[in-house]
Order: structure tokens, then C-alpha cells, then sequence
């Protein structure tokens, strides 16, 4: 029941265009009316892709504990216990209450004005992504700047002023026995120079989703792809806000092209225009992304390996890694209940044999 309410929800909000005939065979095998645009049916055959049914069906029991990865705080001090790097937590707010460095020996409460001077006393130039503790695909996230001694939000092309003080204010216990939800204020990364080239107003994100079936010694990478920003998702590299995907060979670290959303973000385009097309270069900064190879990419494998082997109760898990400037990948989230048409829109999951075996045994294939 619950998978149902989750179709009907998306699709009472999609905006396709396909005709209910088209609607309806989809809907029989399992998809959205959108994917086939995402994945070019029917030129691909629907046999080779994780529907979008069993995608939703099994995030909700696949995994035998999600806790760690609905919450970010949580997977932040799980992953720093297992000596795995994490951006500095500048404050953790829930219910109006403001715990400023959390995981430092001198994490306190403090006051919106104590808070504010303590961002202000990091100096010009010096930037924080604030957004939901158990958000996701970046909703309400901006990234928070200061600048000419003032404090400025930066989202997509937009960006103002903000009183940053009535803004932690506005994050007090909703009246009427709501609640606001937890926010986290990290401080910005720098990311390595290779990503910077690519598009240098966004955390450009790498997404590998490892598999581990029960029994198996240890878990494995099924796919990876490099997210790219764009001057419409800045601070974010959100694909279905007109951001980039692009495949990466799991052997060589080599990227295949970019592909964007073909129905969503700023300039949704219809099936077949050119904005579906594969993006050998980057459209705002002219980078090249097919053929480029990324750096230290066993590095940034055997970190997530570790990860993924580190919780054993994870079946399947989508992770976000940046690499810093040092050249150290950061795993920025873990998502157990993954996206998974920006690795799906370069090919079907189910191609790959283990794959293939990993849904069988859970009775999705």
C-alpha cells in the first residue's frame, strides 16, 4: 500500500506528456510515464532496467536498519568512529536550539547571536551549506556565505541577502504541537582540482551504489557516476534540477558523457531534443567530461568499500563521495533508498550478471 501511495504521488505530479495509452503499458512493467524518456524506451528494452515499482518497493525493506542513513547526523558519527573523514559540523539545530560544534570537545549550545559571531569570526570569504539533518536530492539546501561583512544565501542563479539571525529564529518548534525538523550547518569543502574544472560553483558529487547480498563475503560496486553541477544548481549538483550525470568505467575511472534530465530541471526539453543527448562538454564551462579519467579513483573505490563493509546490516546504498582538495574522498551522504534513474539513464542495472543475481535473490527480478 504504501509503494502504491508512493507511485500515485509521482505521477499525480509528473509532467510527461505521454499519452494514457503509453501511461498505461508503462505502468504495467513497472515504470513512470517519464522513464521513458529517462531511458529511451522503447530503442532500450524495458527487461534490462530496475523498474521504477521494484526501485520503490524495495527501499522500503531492503535494507534490515535505515536509521543511519535517514539521519545525517548519525551516519556523520558513525563514520568518523570508523576514522573516515567528514566536513566540519559547524552546528546542529533542532527545536530552536543551537549545538555548535557538535563532534568538537568544545560543542556547546549558544544563542543565534553567539552562533552568528561565531561564523562572522571565520572571516571573509568563508562559506557553510545548511539543509535538512533528513533531507534529500538537496531540498532546502543553500549554501550560506559571507561576503562585504554580510551573510548571503546562494541557491541556483539566486542570490540575496539573509538575515542569518531571523533565520535561526524562524527554525524554533512550530506552534499548534508542530515541530520544525533538525538542520545541519557544515562547513563548504574545497573540492580537488579536477572537479573545480569541471564547474567550480558546485560540490560535484561522485554516486556509487554498492550491492551486498547476504552471504556474500563482502559488498561490491554495481555502478558509479559523476554528478556535475550547473549555474542553475548551485551549491548542488541535483540531476533532476538540470544538473550532469556521466558514467564511470568501474575498471578505469574513465567518465562516458554527461546526460541530463530530459523532463525536469530549469529547461525541461521534449523526448528526442538535443538537451537528451549525450554532453561531451560541459555546457557552462566548456570542461571536458567524456574521456576524462579521475584521479585517484582506486582511492575513492577503497573508501567506499570500507564504508559499505563497515555496516553490516546495508544491503544496498547509494554514496555521495567528494574529494577534497588534498585528494581525500569524502563521503558526504549514504542514501539507502537510492536514486536510481541518474545511473540507469546510461544503461540498465539488470545487464550486469551480479546484479541481476542481487535482485533475484531478493524476488525484485
Amino acid at each position: 500500500m504504501w509503494s502504491g501511495y508512493r507511485w500515485l504521488k509521482h505521477e499525480v505530479q509528473s509532467h510527461s506528456g505521454s499519452r494514457p495509452a503509453a501511461r498505461l503499458a508503462l505502468w504495467r512493467q513497472g515504470f513512470f510515464a517519464e522513464s521513458a524518456a529517462v531511458y529511451d524506451f522503447p530503442r532500450n528494452d524495458p527487461r534490462e532496467y530496475l523498474s521504477d515499482f521494484q526501485q520503490i518497493h524495495l527501499g522500503g525493506w531492503i535494507n534490515e536498519w535505515d536509521g543511519l542513513f535517514n539521519h545525517k547526523l548519525g551516519l556523520r558519527a558513525f563514520l568518523l568512529a570508523q576514522g573516515l573523514p567528514q566536513p566540519q559540523t559547524a552546528a546542529f539545530i533542532y527545536e530552536g536550539r543551537i549545538l555548535a560544534d557538535p563532534f568538537d570537545r568544545g560543542g556547546r549550545h549558544v544563542s543565534g547571536e553567539e552562533f552568528e559571531e561565531h561564523l562572522r569570526a571565520e572571516g571573509e570569504g568563508a562559506a557553510w551549506v545548511v539543509k535538512p539533518e533528513d533531507g534529500s536530492q538537496g531540498r532546502g539546501l543553500f549554501l550560506l556565505e559571507y561576503a562585504d561583512g554580510g551573510f548571503r544565501r546562494h541557491r541556483g542563479r539566486e542570490v540575496a541577502p539573509i538575515d542569518l539571525r531571523a533565520f535561526l529564529a524562524s527554525l524554533e518548534p512550530v506552534r499548534n504541537g508542530g515541530q520544525a525538523g533538525a538542520t545541519l550547518i557544515e562547513r563548504r569543502l574545497t573540492q580537488g582540482q579536477f572537479w573545480r574544472e569541471l564547474f567550480p560553483g558546485s560540490a560535484n558529487t561522485l554516486r556509487l551504489l554498492t550491492l551486498w547480498a547476504p552471504g556474500d563475503p563482502s559488498p561490491f560496486i554495481a555502478r558509479g557516476v559523476q554528478r556535475v553541477g550547473s549555474a542553475d544548481t548551485v551549491p548542488t549538483d541535483n540531476w533532476s534540477g538540470g544538473g550532469l550525470s556521466a558514467p564511470i568505467d568501474l575498471a578505469t575511472g574513465r567518465l562516458g558523457p554527461g546526460r541530463t534530465h530530459p523532463l525536469k530541471g530549469p529547461r525541461p526539453a521534449a523526448v528526442g531534443d538535443a538537451r537528451s543527448a549525450p554532453v561531451e562538454r560541459h555546457p557552462d564551462t566548456g570542461a571536458l567530461i567524456a574521456g576524462a579519467v579521475l584521479p585517484n579513483w582506486n582511492r575513492i573505490t577503497d573508501v567506499v568499500l570500507r564504508a559499505a563493509a563497515s555496516l553490516p546490516f546495508n544491503r544496498m546504498v547509494g554514496w555521495d563521495v567528494l574529494v577534497s582538495a588534498e585528494g581525500e574522498p569524502v563521503i558526504l551522504e549514504a542514501n539507502g533508498h537510492s536514486d536510481v534513474n541518474l545511473l540507469q539513464v546510461h544503461g540498465g542495472l539488470l545487464v550486469d550478471d551480479r546484479v541481476r543475481r542481487f535482485f533475484e535473490h531478493y524476488g525484485a527480478v
